[in-house]
């Protein structure tokens, strides 16, 4: 996602993004990050 550790851990303390733990990796599901992506979405001000 080319976002640091510590905005993934605030993303996930906020609970905006779902995820799964095995043992010290982290795994979102594909659909939770486009879900996010999309609801905090801004469309271009230039044409």
């Amino acid at each position: 996602m080319k976002i640091s550790k510590r905005t993934a851990q605030t993303w996930r303390d906020e609970g905006k993004i779902s995820f799964s733990q095995v043992g010290n990796k982290i795994y979102y599901k594909l659909n939770d990050v486009e879900d996010l992506l999309n609801k905090h979405y801004v469309k271009a001000f230039k044409k």
